[in-house]
């Protein structure tokens, strides 16, 4: 009797181990084990750069996660908010930014149901060269938007002629992150854009926002130099890329 009891408490028990096993992964929340001293996905980090927030980044949305997902760790709280923009600094590396933000006016509005934060910055630096930097954040239902309208779309529809579409891969210490890569010409203008999709919420669920970031940037002398000095920005928002990766 005693005998029979055992096993069968021992049969409950791995059911119930595996029933958890099974939830983790298919719900696609687990994160594989950190190597010994890594900082977990969740707690407060302390690396170069004095990031101390972790996001999750991704090249495509809908909440479709692609094997080009990252855990980066950034000094900036990106927490979707009106005032998101005050808590980004206007200096950041060779990179000044000394003029207003710029809302994106009424077409951007309509286009992404008045998403909570539509704001630009101007970069310069001392060589004269610029770069804008947009976030567009929404959450719930009409987070959908920004999957919608991109570079892909919204530069043709101003009248720009798209010429080049890719990935971009951004060289982050030993490791890397890939961006979406858009580069359009308008009569003797040539520009690069690069965007991605960003969440504060390793889940990713949609009532607790998303950002699309964007950086764009005129040719002066190169595309290759132009795309350096983007990487470089995008290296002074996110100094480092921690080591997670999601199962399932």
């Amino acid at each position: 009797m005693l005998r029979d009891s055992a096993r069968y408490l021992i049969l409950v028990a791995l059911l119930v181990v595996a029933l958890g096993a099974w939830f983790l992964i298919n719900h696609g929340l687990a994160a594989s084990p950190a190597p010994i001293g890594a900082q977990p996905l969740t707690a407060t980090v302390e690396v170069g750069g004095g990031a101390t927030e972790v996001v999750i980044v991704d090249v495509e949305g809908w909440y479709r996660r692609t094997p080009h997902e990252r855990a980066l760790a950034t000094a900036i709280d990106f927490t979707l908010r009106d005032d998101l923009f005050e808590g980004i600094p206007r200096e950041l590396g060779r990179w000044r930014s000394g003029d207003a933000d710029s809302a994106m006016g009424a077409a951007v509005d309509e286009w992404y149901d008045s998403p909570e934060v539509a704001v630009t910055r101007q970069y310069r630096d001392d060589l004269g060269n610029s770069l804008f930097f947009s976030i567009i954040g929404s959450r719930g239902g009409k987070s959908f938007h920004l999957f919608e309208h991109t570079a892909l779309t919204c530069y043709p529809g101003s009248g720009w002629r798209i010429v080049d579409v890719g990935l971009e891969r951004v060289d982050i210490g030993d490791s890397s992150v890939n961006v979406q890569r858009v580069i359009t010409e308008k009569n003797q203008l040539r520009r690069v854009v690069l965007y991605w999709y960003l969440w504060t919420d390793p889940e990713r669920i949609p009532d607790s926002g998303i950002l699309s970031v964007t950086l764009h940037a005129n040719v002066s002398e190169s595309d290759e130099m132009t795309l350096e000095s983007m990487k470089e920005f995008y290296r002074l928002l996110f100094p480092s890329v921690m080591p997670w990766r999601r199962l399932g």
